[in-house]
């Protein structure tokens, strides 16, 4: 990180208190659980509309979104090698994962670490054209709208195309496992169509698939806007909006997708893993500063939501205004 912050504590200090936390979870029963269920809210969404239910396949369209966020989520903390303890495991739900996402692990793990190296700066490549001052308004407002509207298949694109980009500064290794990421995704998403075209359950696909994914591509745009758009801090934790629940339900919430609005503290602590966010964030937000952290999503939300009239991102604005 070549960012400072502003805590209480003495970074040697925090990273001392801190460093306990600092431990992987071991393989549990989370991503079989998060299957099963999928598979049962899809196959539930399908019957429902088969038999004319078609309000109850929306209601669901809901609830398979959330849980394929939540996918998205442990995507994330397989590109941080933190999903499971064990590495292989990691990599290999980490690759099923990217491949269900569109986004091969490798692919979604490169360009996030640059978004971590260069946290809203001109080379972070997960918020441009938002975080380059010499970028036209219209161009940064068309590409908001359609991470917005479209995200499901527009983000997924931008991730292959950048890394892509980045193809002859890539080691050859890395270059090696993404072409293989790459090809396991489209012959995943072959055999599918392969098989839905043979048994003509094309409805299918798009009412339990296309529809609830397509609202989990909005979700995530929005999360990572409320994380980040609007900021113009000179260090991480200003740069970053957290949300910090206290009731029940929002715990409950933010336990199902692994705790991702603790991400101040992440971004701060990046080896910290998932279920070790909560109890990590209340060391590092010593001082609760207002526009740091809200006690709901609904409350970062409405911050970020002003700034989607001119999407921005990062302190070279101050500089350039």
């Amino acid at each position: 990180m070549n960012q400072s912050t502003t805590i209480t504590c003495p970074a040697p200090e925090m990273r001392a208190r801190l460093r306990p936390l600092h431990q992987a979870p071991r393989p549990g029963p989370g991503p079989f659980i998060s299957l099963v269920v999928h598979a049962l809210l899809i196959a539930g969404c399908i019957a429902a509309w088969n038999i004319g239910w078609w309000p109850v396949s929306v209601l669901l369209w809901f609830a398979i979104a959330w849980v394929d966020h939540a996918a998205l989520s442990r995507l994330h903390e397989a590109a941080h090698r933190m999903l499971v303890r064990s590495r292989l495991g990691n990599e290999v739900l980490g690759i099923m994962i990217g491949s269900f996402a569109l986004t091969p692990l490798s692919v979604y793990r490169y360009v996030h670490t640059q978004h971590h190296t260069h946290l809203g700066r001109e080379k972070d490549p997960e918020f441009w054209p938002y975080n380059l001052p010499g970028s036209p308004k219209w161009l940064r407002l068309l590409y908001a709208w359609l991470e917005l509207t479209v995200g499901w298949i527009f983000t997924p694109m931008l991730y292959s195309l950048r890394t892509a980009r980045a193809w002859p500064s890539l080691p050859r290794g890395l270059r090696q496992r993404l072409l293989m990421e790459w090809c396991v995704l489209a012959g995943f998403w072959a055999a599918i169509l392969l098989i839905v075209g043979i048994t003509k359950t094309w409805t299918w696909l798009l009412v339990g698939h296309l529809a609830p994914t397509w609202i989990a591509g909005t979700m995530q745009t929005i999360r990572k806007f409320t994380e980040h758009l609007g900021r113009f801090g000179d260090n991480i934790l200003d740069m970053t909006r957290a949300v910090i629940y206290r009731g029940r339900f929002g715990r409950a919430a933010s336990l199902s997708q692994l705790h991702v609005e603790h991400h101040g503290t992440h971004h701060r602590w990046p080896g910290i893993p998932w279920h070790k966010l909560p109890e990590a964030t209340s060391m590092v937000y010593e001082e609760q500063v207002p526009g740091r952290v809200f006690p709901s999503h609904l409350a970062a939300i409405r911050d970020m939501l002003p700034h989607l009239a001119d999407p921005r991102v990062g302190p070279q604005w101050k500089k350039a205004s």
